[in-house]
């Protein structure tokens, strides 16, 4: 799906299309320069769905070369591959692009496979594939196995570790990417020694000895130098080295090629001699490195996952099927998961799964041009492509880059920005306004000859979703609502929602500027808004008994598949019409599981639920399998809960008929995760699951779904009339809010009640006083504005409530 994004009246483009010369399958694809020989791709399919980034470079151009780094330059540490790659960018010195690296000890940062950092070897492990190239760009895959030896005019002596603790009768070196010094003891000798020509694996070095220190340990290390620490025979080796000898120092790492500068770890081949070994198993976002055939092209991928509806991950055995499509002859897996992190031109381009973004990580795998830095070159439009409606506003910006596509400051003052008045206008700072004309057109970045341009397409709104749909609430609730705009190219588009006309059909309800309904007597009617003339409604119920269809599994586009345990390759959910409760068609679940612990498999969807619904129910086609199906929602405080639709045995037992499972939703428990949550209303519903713990029952299977019902049965009895059994205070809803929330409290028994609102300063906002207040349940409704009237500034605030026995705090957000 296309999104487009209107902030108020402004547009602005989430996905931007442009024009490419080369093409592979794909239901999207985008491809950019980035450098010298480098190219950058992003691909979407709809069929996960999946969202790739792909960097392809020419390992032929005499610009490009590689550098692996270790977080904070330091064997145990972490670093983000963003700030890596700003450490390491210089003139001459450009990062194009890059991506994580190996998977690492989540304790300490120390990667688990090896690394060689500009022919330095950070660490060494033999039993972990790598990926690396040489000085001549010539990549290799393979499981290195390191081996050394120091050679002087009075003998030699194996070299047995790098930045390890030296044993006895060992001869290690330490490099700076093990800390200050080398951390030994006296019981042995030690000899900074300094490369003549650089730093090489799989090479001979002659290497100048700098400083010795006899029967000493604990040498301070710098960089671009390293310490020989020997111990016992090793140490004897050293006591006869003077300062200014030259001594032979060999670090090989095999198979590898000759002067292997730049190596990462990664777990798992996925293509050999470019066939698929990569096995199936669950999806997860990933990352994964590889070369064609000839050694002529190298490629950098990662597959963004833990997403459903943007991008859900991949399997080993997929993301080796895709990469045999960019010609991928052999190829390897990184880390992926949350650290699974693309970054092109000091931009992060995919998006990590991770809540907070960005993961630090252990080390990563750079692309680095040595081109030099030049007078401007090449100008580019952000974004390429963008629908219009009359009216809209977009702001364009642009940018400066030179013949190796490096980065250029550019003048505004030269600045000049030009488009056709058919098409509407465009301003000094690039803010274009579209005209009512419905003509497409360019909207052109020009300074002196350099000119780059974007096209603009016009579009017209077509249709207007509202949800929830339908409300349905009993008196005194309130539901915020949510509206969705699509023009005629199929585009999403948002506006903010004071921008649309809201109303309501039927005397039911009061509906606020920005959508908040409150429903005031029962009734039925219509929630409706407005856009120009695009016109969207949905049905609203108060006070009344009621089931609602939410689905009828006439389309399962709204279903994404994951799991544990499970061949996710062989697992399949889609409309069937051979059996079915309501035409024209069934959900199809088509599953296996696999061995190895507790396996689940999930159906991801995102179906909000107004109001507050009693029971929950589906008919199941059973195939007597006897596996678990539970369901999950999350409430109006983003807090999960599963609800079982069986129980674990006999699980689903009845076979080749349909059975209707109900179940009500105060039977809902707090996921394992936040086990003390209380439900609070509305809720959103984001799973069914199959559920096997038994390794005897796993296999395959199909089951058939249809009419998800949820039931509403209103009590009649006033809030404030339900004797509760303890004090609480709920989180306001909603929350972020504007204009108003809701706060809601229970009493178990007659009690004074001070409600306060405080600013993070600790200052007073507003209060509430409440004495003699008798048991049961109550809310008060905040407008944002303090004790004088005047509406407060965004941000975030306190709310807390006290009485006789009873104490609590929350925050809540207010957004202006």
């Amino acid at each position: 799906m296309k999104a487009l994004k209107y902030a108020g009246k402004i547009l602005s483009v989430v996905t931007a299309l442009c024009i490419f010369s080369t093409r592979i399958y794909a239901d999207h694809l985008d491809s950019l320069r980035v450098g010298p020989g480098v190219m950058y791709y992003s691909e979407s399919r709809d069929n996960g769905p999946f969202q790739f980034d792909v960097l392809v470079v020419d390992l032929t151009n005499p610009y490009i070369t590689f550098e692996t780094v270790k977080a904070g330059d330091k064997l145990n540490a972490f670093e983000r591959t963003s700030s890596m790659a700003a450490r390491k960018d210089r003139k001459y010195h450009r990062i194009v692009g890059g991506v994580n690296g190996d998977f690492y000890n989540t304790s300490n940062g120390v990667p688990i496979g090896a690394q060689i950092s500009n022919g330095e070897i950070v660490k060494t492990d033999e039993a972990w594939q790598s990926i690396g190239v040489n000085v001549k760009n010539i990549p290799s895959i393979a499981d290195v196995a390191f081996s050394g030896v120091i050679i002087s005019d009075s003998g030699s002596v194996p070299l047995s570790g790098i930045n390890t603790v030296r044993n006895t009768d060992q001869m290690i070196l330490y490099n700076s990417f093990y800390g200050q010094a080398t951390g030994t003891n006296a019981y042995g000798s030690e000899a900074r020694i300094v490369p003549v020509s650089g730093w090489f694996v799989n090479d001979t070095l002659q290497c100048v000895v700098e400083e010795t220190r006899i029967n000493q340990g604990n040498m301070p290390l710098s960089k671009g130098k390293a310490v020989l620490s020997g111990h016992g025979t090793a140490a004897a080796f050293i006591n006869q080295l003077t300062v200014d000898d030259t001594i032979q120092l060999v670090q090989n790492m095999i198979p590898g090629p000759e002067k292997f500068t730049q190596l990462v770890g990664g777990n798992t081949i996925l293509v050999r001699d470019g066939v698929n070994v990569g096995s199936s198993g669950d999806r997860h976002p990933r990352t994964a490195a590889g070369y064609n055939a000839d050694s002529t092209k190298f490629f950098l991928f990662t597959v963004d996952g833990r997403q459903p509806g943007y991008s859900i991950g991949m399997t080993y055995q997929e993301l080796a099927a895709y990469m045999l499509e960019w010609g991928v002859y052999h190829g390897i897996n990184l880390d992926g998961g949350g650290s699974t992190t693309m970054l092109v031109r000091d931009e992060i381009k995919n998006s990590p799964s991770d809540p907070g973004g960005e993961r630090t990580v252990s080390n990563c795998f750079l692309v680095v041009s040595t081109a030099p830095d030049s007078n401007l070159a090449h100008l580019r439009i952000t974004p390429p492509l963008v629908y219009a409606i009359a009216g809209s506003e977009i702001q364009f910006s642009v940018q400066g880059l030179d013949m190796f596509y490096n980065h250029v400051n550019i003048q505004d003052s030269t600045l000049l920005w030009i488009c056709d008045s058919t098409l509407g206008t465009i301003d000094e700072n690039g803010l274009f306004v579209a005209s009512n004309d419905t003509v497409s057109g360019y909207v052109y970045a020009q300074i002196s000859h350099v000119v780059d341009s974007a096209l603009v397409k016009k579009s017209i709104l077509s249709k207007l979703e509202l949800t929830p749909n339908p409300v349905i609430l009993n008196e005194g609730d309130f539901q915020q609502m949510d509206a969705k705009a699509f023009d005629n190219y199929g585009n999403l588009i948002t506006f903010a929602l004071s921008d649309y006309e809201w109303w309501v059909e039927g005397d039911v309800g009061t509906i606020s500027e920005n959508g908040f309904f409150t429903a005031t007597q029962s009734g039925e009617g219509l929630i409706c808004a407005r856009y120009d003339t695009i016109t969207g409604s949905v049905p609203v119920t108060v006070g009344i008994s009621t089931s609602v269809l939410v689905d009828d599994f006439s389309s399962v586009s709204g279903f994404t598949l994951t799991g544990v345990n499970v061949a996710i390759n062989d697992c399949t959910f889609k409309t069937d019409t051979s059996v079915y409760i309501s035409e024209p068609s069934s959900g199809k679940l088509s599953y296996t599981l696999t061995t190895g612990g507790t396996s689940a498999l999930y159906m991801n969807c995102n179906i909000p639920v107004s109001g507050h619904p009693d029971k929950i129910g589906i008919h199941i086609y059973g195939d007597g399998k006897g596996h678990w199906l539970r369901g999950e929602f999350k409430d109006a405080d983003g807090e999960k809960f599963l609800i079982n639709f069986t129980d674990a045995s006999p699980g689903i037992d009845w076979t080749d008929t349909w059975k209707r499972i109900e179940v009500n939703i105060d039977d809902a428990i707090p996921s394992w995760a936040n086990p003390n949550a209380v439900l609070s209303y509305p809720i959103t519903w984001t799973r069914f699951y199959l559920a096997e713990t038994s390794d005897d029952n796993k296999g395959t299977g199909v089951l058939y779904f249809d009419d998800f019902i949820i039931d509403f049965i209103t009590t009649k009895i006033p809030e404030n009339l339900q004797i509760p059994e303890s004090f609480r205070l709920d989180q306001n809803y909603p929350n972020p809010f504007n204009p108003q929330t809701k706060i809601a409290y229970q009493l178990p028994h007659t009690d004074d009640v001070v409600l306060k609102i405080y600013d993070l300063n600790g200052q007073l906002i507003r209060e509430w006083t409440f004495t003699g207040q008798d048991a049961g349940r109550y809310s008060i409704t905040w407008d944002g504005t303090n004790t004088q009237g005047k509406t407060v500034s965004t941000g975030l605030y306190l709310y807390s409530i006290q009485t006789k026995e009873f104490r609590d705090c929350k925050k809540m957000v207010y957004l202006k």
